[in-house]
């Protein structure tokens, strides 16, 4: 408890003797009638935050007019790698995402399971787990197979795409889709489409087709920074792992030889990952990124993406919904956080006209996963800000300065040596944290501008025995966003 300062305590005591009347009250004047009554004597106020915060409090309150001294302004724009990070934002110790395609997936069946997986609404199949996971999306469909895709019996005119088949003057799902990707339910594209044919030689798509997507895309504000490769052969605008002796020899999306060339259009557009369709049975990674060298000279983020274990020298592919239970297992995700991995899972949830795609062990695996990220283990997070966040780690250059017994830290440039610096916007550096002896006493400061008070997270001690201080992460978000009144939308 705070003491009271002597001349308050003499205050004090002084009003409660004129109280008890103990002395004469002095005369009244008109004067004094006349004048708005004054506040009562100020009371004296527990800080609203729990005692061992109380430093970083009264430190906050200085942060909200915070000037740079300039004995130290220069110092502090001249940024270095920073050896001194805490490698996820705290108390976490592991991330993981979901990079799901959009395979056969109508709008009814994403509306559906993403309510389970991104909200804590009541559903069909209970409570949410309200969970930071995204999707992907097509703008076309040029499948030619008889397939269907919901327990309705819907064929692939169903399926959830931006245009109507592969005519960019007619749209299907755009409003749909545009929603989705604003309210972070889609971040990332699954190629252009669906161009999967039955025979693969007869290929559905041109450049003309990426053209006229893009325009559509950066008109509407879509603009996805993760590209996942999709399907057989007739798939030509795949891209990053060509090979003439393998499988992939027909990706033809980075050729500029090829009537199929686009990532000219698609990396100057904001794409910046690519999943380039080797599957890996290595669940956890040191880092979800690797470069990649593309037949135009450009280099992109390669992203390691779990889709399988092996079996008998055999792949037996995990990335279907009914088997989500084995990719979330309790060994797997302490594995993860004891080795401080990074974890990118393959999967389809829409994928399969099963209706809701978890059973009870997909639900509680889900659940489990839930609890893992409550308990501060697991951060889960969509595909495209996991991906963004590393980078954002291993590339981040800050100045740090020691000044009157407090420390000074300034972002100066996140270094993307594949895409150049990037813009220090607050969302490009949410998360990253770094270890400090006093978090209680240090500033944090953006391209030389402090950050407000409300964005510092000040951290106790971790397993390593060093505290922290960080941005915060993006704040959970668990409101349902699913789109109403589809069937209107649907031109």
């Amino acid at each position: 408890m705070r003491h009271l300062p002597f001349p308050l305590v003499c205050t004090v005591l002084a009003v409660s003797i004129l109280s008890s009347g103990c002395l004469e009250k002095p005369p009244v004047f008109q004067s004094e009638v006349d004048q708005p009554e004054q506040p009562a004597f100020p009371q004296l106020e527990t800080l609203p935050v729990p005692p061992e915060e109380e430093d970083f409090y009264l430190f906050s309150q200085r942060l909200v007019d915070l000037e740079v001294p300039t004995s130290i302004a220069e110092r502090l724009t001249h940024g270095s790698l920073n050896a001194n990070m805490r490698k996820f934002p705290y108390p976490y110790r592991g991330m993981l995402a979901f990079a799901s395609d959009i395979d056969d997936t109508t709008p009814e069946e994403f509306a559906e399971y993403h309510r389970f997986l991104n909200t804590k609404e009541e559903t069909p199949n209970g409570t949410g787990v309200g969970l930071d996971i995204g999707d992907s999306l097509w703008m076309y469909m040029c499948n030619d197979r008889p397939n269907i895709t919901d327990r309705s019996g819907k064929g692939l005119e169903g399926v959830m795409t931006y245009f109507d088949g592969a005519d960019p003057t007619k749209k299907r799902y755009a409003n749909e889709i545009k929603h989705y990707f604003q309210k972070g339910w889609i971040d990332s594209m699954h190629t252009f489409g669906d161009f999967s044919r039955k025979n693969v030689k007869d290929v559905c798509f041109k450049r003309q087709l990426a053209v006229k997507a893009w325009e559509e895309m950066i008109q509407e504000g879509i603009t996805p920074s993760l590209w996942i490769n999709h399907g057989n052969e007739a798939n030509v605008d795949s891209f990053g792992a060509y090979d003439p002796n393998r499988f992939s020899r027909y990706q033809a999306g980075d050729d500029p030889t090829s009537p199929a060339y686009h990532t000219d259009l698609s990396l100057k557009n904001g794409v910046h990952f690519v999943w380039n369709s080797v599957g890996e049975s290595r669940y956890g990674q040191d880092s979800p990124l690797f470069p990649i060298r593309l037949r135009d000279g450009q280099k992109i983020w390669g992203v390691h993406r779990y889709t399988h274990e092996v079996v008998n020298g055999k792949n037996d592919w995990t990335w279907v919904p009914r088997e989500v239970h084995r990719q979330l297992t309790a060994e797997r995700l302490d594995r993860l956080a004891e080795q401080g991995q990074y974890a990118i899972l393959g999967q389809h949830f829409g994928g399969y006209n099963i209706g809701f795609p978890f059973d009870e062990k997909g639900v509680a695996a889900l659940r489990l996963l839930e609890r893992y990220q409550d308990q501060g283990t697991i951060l889960v997070a969509r595909t495209s800000r996991l991906l963004q966040y590393a980078v954002a780690y291993q590339h981040v250059k800050s100045a740090v300065v020691e000044h009157i017994g407090e420390t000074w830290i300034n972002i100066t440039a996140i270094d993307d040596p594949l895409f150049g610096p990037q813009p220090l916007t607050l969302d490009a550096v949410r998360g990253l944290t770094f270890y400090v002896e006093k978090p209680e006493r240090t500033h944090l400061l953006v391209d030389g501008k402090p950050l407000p008070p409300e964005l510092y997270q000040v951290n106790q001690a971790d397993q390593s025995g060093r505290s922290s201080i960080g941005i915060r992460w993006f704040p959970r978000d668990v409101h349902d966003y699913s789109y109403q009144n589809q069937d209107e939308n649907a031109q």
